[in-house]
């Protein structure tokens, strides 16, 4: 895990040597400033009676390093093509678990986009799965650890839309990571 990190990423294999020249560059090295000062993802999930639709957005180098930390593939770049789109729905389904009747639910991703910005630092990246949900649930069991595998200070909000119209907005910490909802 890494406080703040969000403008380089290090490979396994060279943690142990910038761990043995941590020592000797303390004073000559300093951490680079983050692109952004607080780490936040939103789902917005929509429940109908079948489906769980869900919008999740995050900063573009945040999703970048996690997803490339979570995979090991230091040359993960974010991009619009089909094998980024599998790597991202993996990643989600892993952080971002969903349960009903005591049983996962799967996400396949639908749709994806870039909400560009003036500055580089506010670009979101934003990706819309959909979760089949067994027509009788009236909970859902939500485990949100997006973005944990990186960064301490993160925090997601799910904003949930239960299926009678409902509003309500959850808030997952490293700390308080799940919860039960009522969905109807």
């Amino acid at each position: 895990m890494y406080r703040n990190r969000s403008a380089f990423v290090l490979s396994p294999g060279l943690r142990i040597c910038v761990v043995c020249l941590a020592s000797l560059a303390a004073a000559a090295w300093t951490a680079p400033e983050p692109l952004h000062p607080f780490r936040l993802s939103v789902a917005d999930v929509r429940v109908t009676d079948a489906i769980l639709e869900v919008r999740v957005r995050f900063f573009w180098d945040d999703l970048q390093f996690a997803v490339m930390e979570s995979t090991s593939d230091m040359d993960f770049e974010l991009s619009e093509t089909p094998e980024v789109d599998t790597a991202i729905q993996n990643y989600i389904n892993e952080k971002l678990v969903f349960r009903a009747d005591d049983a996962p639910l799967a996400g396949t991703l639908i749709e994806r986009g870039v909400e560009e910005a003036a500055r580089l630092d506010e670009v979101m990246w934003w990706y819309r799965l959909e979760y089949a949900l067994p027509a009788p649930v009236e909970r859902v069991h939500i485990r949100n650890r997006l973005l944990f595998n990186m960064f301490e200070d993160q925090r997601n909000l799910v904003n949930l839309k239960t299926r009678s119209g409902r509003e309500r907005t959850y808030y997952f910490t490293w700390d308080e990571d799940n919860l039960s909802v009522p969905v109807t």
